[in-house]
Protein backbone atom coordinates (compact mmCIF):
# COMPACT_ATOMS: atom_id res chain seq x y z
CA UNK A 1 0.00 0.00 0.00
CA UNK A 2 1.40 3.39 -1.00
CA UNK A 3 2.43 5.88 1.64
CA UNK A 4 0.15 8.87 2.17
CA UNK A 5 1.36 12.40 1.55
CA UNK A 6 1.48 12.91 5.33
CA UNK A 7 3.75 9.87 5.69
CA UNK A 8 5.97 11.13 2.86
CA UNK A 9 6.20 14.55 4.55
CA UNK A 10 7.10 12.95 7.88
CA UNK A 11 9.77 10.79 6.22
CA UNK A 12 11.27 13.84 4.52
CA UNK A 13 11.33 15.94 7.68
CA UNK A 14 12.93 13.08 9.62
CA UNK A 15 15.89 13.29 7.22
CA UNK A 16 16.66 16.95 8.00
CA UNK A 17 19.80 17.79 9.93
CA UNK A 18 19.47 20.16 12.90
CA UNK A 19 20.97 22.93 10.74
CA UNK A 20 18.48 22.26 7.93
CA UNK A 21 15.59 22.34 10.43
CA UNK A 22 16.66 25.80 11.54
CA UNK A 23 17.72 27.45 8.27
CA UNK A 24 15.99 25.68 5.38
CA UNK A 25 12.76 25.82 3.45
CA UNK A 26 11.56 22.37 2.42
CA UNK A 27 9.18 21.67 -0.45
CA UNK A 28 7.36 18.54 -1.58
CA UNK A 29 6.22 18.15 -5.15
CA UNK A 30 2.98 16.20 -4.80
CA UNK A 31 3.09 15.00 -8.41
CA UNK A 32 4.22 11.39 -8.57
CA UNK A 33 7.22 10.76 -10.81
CA UNK A 34 6.41 7.44 -12.45
CA UNK A 35 8.81 4.50 -12.49
CA UNK A 36 10.84 4.43 -15.69
CA UNK A 37 10.75 8.20 -16.18
CA UNK A 38 13.23 10.87 -15.14
CA UNK A 39 13.30 13.87 -12.83
CA UNK A 40 15.51 16.90 -13.53
CA UNK A 41 18.03 17.68 -10.78
CA UNK A 42 20.71 20.29 -11.34
CA UNK A 43 19.64 20.50 -14.98
CA UNK A 44 20.35 16.80 -15.54
CA UNK A 45 17.87 13.94 -15.96
CA UNK A 46 17.92 11.43 -13.11
CA UNK A 47 16.27 8.05 -13.85
CA UNK A 48 13.54 6.96 -11.45
CA UNK A 49 13.14 3.21 -10.88
CA UNK A 50 10.05 3.36 -8.67
CA UNK A 51 7.06 5.67 -8.33
CA UNK A 52 8.67 8.55 -6.46
CA UNK A 53 7.92 11.88 -4.82
CA UNK A 54 10.53 14.65 -4.88
CA UNK A 55 11.44 16.80 -1.90
CA UNK A 56 13.61 19.89 -2.28
CA UNK A 57 15.63 21.12 0.71
CA UNK A 58 16.65 24.74 0.12
CA UNK A 59 19.55 25.24 2.52
CA UNK A 60 20.05 28.89 1.55
CA UNK A 61 16.59 30.27 0.75
CA UNK A 62 17.85 33.86 0.76
CA UNK A 63 20.28 33.10 -2.09
CA UNK A 64 19.43 33.28 -5.77
CA UNK A 65 20.47 30.90 -8.52
CA UNK A 66 23.07 28.29 -7.62
CA UNK A 67 23.57 27.56 -3.91
CA UNK A 68 23.72 24.67 -1.44
CA UNK A 69 20.62 22.50 -1.54
CA UNK A 70 19.63 18.88 -1.82
CA UNK A 71 16.87 16.66 -3.12
CA UNK A 72 15.26 13.66 -1.50
CA UNK A 73 13.69 11.11 -3.79
CA UNK A 74 11.19 9.12 -1.73
CA UNK A 75 9.82 5.85 -3.06
CA UNK A 76 6.04 5.98 -2.77
CA UNK A 77 5.48 2.34 -1.81
CA UNK A 78 8.26 1.78 0.74
CA UNK A 79 9.45 5.22 1.83
CA UNK A 80 13.02 4.38 0.79
CA UNK A 81 14.97 7.60 0.38
CA UNK A 82 17.79 8.74 -1.87
CA UNK A 83 19.51 12.05 -1.00
CA UNK A 84 21.21 14.01 -3.76
CA UNK A 85 23.38 17.10 -3.20
CA UNK A 86 22.62 19.87 -5.67
CA UNK A 87 23.12 23.53 -6.53
CA UNK A 88 19.89 24.52 -8.27
CA UNK A 89 16.26 24.67 -7.15
CA UNK A 90 13.46 23.03 -9.13
CA UNK A 91 11.72 26.36 -9.71
CA UNK A 92 14.23 28.28 -11.84
CA UNK A 93 11.60 28.47 -14.57
CA UNK A 94 8.65 28.99 -12.21
CA UNK A 95 7.17 26.97 -9.39
CA UNK A 96 5.29 23.77 -10.16
CA UNK A 97 1.57 23.88 -9.46
CA UNK A 98 2.02 20.79 -7.28
CA UNK A 99 4.95 22.14 -5.21
CA UNK A 100 4.05 22.59 -1.53
CA UNK A 101 6.00 24.12 1.30
CA UNK A 102 6.21 21.53 4.09
CA UNK A 103 8.78 23.15 6.40
CA UNK A 104 10.07 26.63 7.12
CA UNK A 105 12.98 26.87 9.51
CA UNK A 106 12.82 29.50 12.24
CA UNK A 107 15.59 31.53 10.55
CA UNK A 108 13.83 31.61 7.14
CA UNK A 109 12.12 34.91 6.26
CA UNK A 110 8.70 34.54 4.65
CA UNK A 111 9.75 36.68 1.65
CA UNK A 112 12.22 33.99 0.58
CA UNK A 113 9.63 31.28 0.08
CA UNK A 114 8.86 30.11 -3.44
CA UNK A 115 5.37 29.00 -2.42
CA UNK A 116 3.39 30.80 0.28
CA UNK A 117 1.24 28.32 2.19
Amino acid sequence: MALTLEQIKAAALAELTPEERKRSAVYLDEAIVKAGSTVEIDRKPVPVRFDTLVVFVDREPQSNWGHACRYLLIERETGAKQSMEASYPPFLRGASQTLRLIWKGEDVPVWTLAVHQ
